[in-house]
């Protein structure tokens, strides 16, 4: 015991030089470390990576200064840190303080819910039924590949009812607004909005569509925004470094303003603009894109209203209208562990590499506090990876890719099953929907207790089975504390599955006593291996 309390207290050693504080936390024995950043989730638990600034490297969507280890360990800081891992040793470089490293326990579960209860608790928020009961159906890649138009959107609606798939939230993606800022439609593409999300609407499906907060450049809306001495305009907008002219941000639809969220008025003027263009609409929430700290920092040329703001607290800014919007999806924040959001991952290719790096990141957003969690979109949410100059579709990623989803706390549709899959793969799919619906029950169950007790729905292996050999990234992992889920990942339809001690009934009822590896070849589409804990 005394040389164990030697060791805590010799792990943190730490410099200084004039401008940070750097802390060289050194492992314990076999420890590893998940957090930060959600969409590095592909290489955790860390070992070795380079250093990541979490002040600039989103990696396109959520991050905390957080990590959090299976030895019972824990970092975090109010403000965002550097940090990297050399053979497990992780250095954390802090502007504002020593970051020094806490001990909760001596397991993950220990130590993840000791820091969520002090610093991202749990208030009994969380998103509505309709996104966890059944599949999402989101219709960016059909309108990315047929044409941003409401004629495309009404089949794309039409088709969903008429295949006999299960939709609980409808969303419409980008590309129909008459320009950055606007909040309407282009008249000549969507001639009846009103109607076409009374069509949806008529289904018993809520609607949520695609926003953000950018204004594009003399456009009347940013006239009327922006800050002039001689006019009689709002100063809503980012300023740029030197004066109070707007700052213009460049970002993957071009240049443009941004509202400046860290000033209350401008808050409260985009909520109360985008709750008007909703009700005008007939339409329940938002699909909120952006929010990358980036933005800001490449540009380099930007003041805040708020003189102490950074980058990441706009993001944060950005992130806090899910509790003005509970009908929403977030791809980016800071600091929002707990918070009542749609999480999703960010965008992922048409890929068996990208396929395999779902399930890491989810399991990493529930240790950062984002239980509500949706891995993309089926089969990939890159729209270019659907152009005809790209390749074929692989129909058997698509089908292991909604299978994957099925078991997740949301499942995400968008390219159409039923135009591009085989009868019997789309059948595969449509039964995949219906499992998800079949599992909904204990899906919610899960996400409630997740909103007071910050428990994720989808755990580590290590998480729920700590010192039994999982202290490693795995494909597999627990929806809840019942069910053990052993996705086909791969093109040769092969899984290994690690089952911990105990008694356990797969999904074809046979009855297994584990400890136990089981190596399953042959596995058909249409089967995705899981395992329900009776003892």
């Amino acid at each position: 015991m005394k040389s164990l309390i030697l060791v805590l207290f010799l792990t943190l050693l730490p410099e200084s030089d004039s401008n940070s504080f750097i802390s060289t936390i050194k492992p314990l024995s076999g420890e590893k470390w998940w957090g930060a950043v959600v969409n590095d989730g592909f290489r955790q638990p860390y070992g070795t990576i380079r250093q990541l600034d979490l002040s600039v490297d989103n990696m396109g969507g959520a991050t905390a200064p957080f990590l959090v280890s299976s030895a019972g360990r824990y970092v975090w800081s109010d403000r965002p840190f550097t940090f990297s891992f050399d053979n497990d040793t992780l250095t954390i470089r802090s502007q504002v303080e020593e970051v020094k490293p806490v001990v909760a326990g001596t397991t993950l579960k220990e130590a993840y819910l000791d820091a969520a209860s002090k610093h991202f608790p749990f208030v009994g928020g969380m998103p509505p039924r309709e996104f966890f009961e059944k599949p999402q159906f989101n219709n960016w890649i059909e309108i990315f590949l047929r044409g941003t138009n409401q004629d495309v959107v009404d089949e794309y609606t039409d088709a969903i009812a008429a295949n006999g798939f299960p939709c609980g939230v409808y969303m419409m993606d980008g590309g129909y607004l008459s320009h950055m800022g606007s909040m309407a439609f282009e008249p000549t593409l969507f001639p009846d909005p009103k109607r076409m999300f009374d069509k949806i609407h008529s289904h018993g499906w809520k609607a949520i569509i695609w926003m953000t907060y950018f204004v594009s450049p003399d456009s009347r809306e940013y006239k009327k925004l922006r800050y002039h001495n001689h006019h009689t305009t709002l100063d809503h907008l980012v300023h740029r470094k030197d004066d109070n002219a707007a700052a213009v941000l460049r970002w993957w639809s071009g240049i443009s303003a941004a509202y400046d969220l860290t000033k209350p008025e401008a808050n409260d003027y985009y909520v109360n603009a985008l709750k008007a263009f909703l009700e005008r609409n007939h339409i329940d929430g938002l699909k909120f894109d952006a929010g990358d700290p980036h933005f800001f920092s490449e540009s380099g040329d930007y003041r805040f209203h708020d003189p102490d703001a950074e980058p990441v607290d706009f993001s944060t800014a950005y992130a806090r209208l899910a509790f003005e919007f509970p009908y929403n999806e977030f791809r980016s924040g800071f600091k929002c562990g707990g918070w009542p959001i749609v999480q999703r991952l960010h965008d992922k290719a048409h890929s068996w590499e990208a396929l395999r790096q779902i399930s890491p990141e989810i399991q990493v957003a529930g240790l950062m506090g984002s239980p509500y969690v949706v891995g993309d979109m089926i089969g990939g949410g890159l729209e270019v990876s659907f152009l005809p100059s790209n390749g074929e579709i692989d129909h058997k990623l698509f089908v292991r890719s909604c299978e994957l989803q099925a078991l997740m706390p949301m499942m995400q549709f968008s390219l159409a099953p039923w135009r591009v899959l085989t009868k019997e793969e789309c059948d595969i799919c449509r039964d995949m929907a219906q499992l998800h619906v079949h599992f909904a029950p204990y899906i919610l169950e899960l996400a409630e207790q997740a909103s007071h007790t910050g428990e994720p729905i989808v755990r580590a292996m290590e998480y729920e089975f700590p010192g039994q050999g999982f202290n490693r990234q795995m494909q597999q992992f627990m929806l809840g504390s019942r069910y053990l889920v052993a996705p086909v990942v791969g093109p040769d339809d092969k899984v290994k599955v690690e089952l911990p001690a105990g008694v356990w009934v797969d999904d074809l009822g046979r009855k297994i006593k584990g400890p136990a590896v089981l190596d399953l070849e042959n596995v058909p589409l249409g089967r995705i291996p899981y395992y329900r804990k009776i003892k």
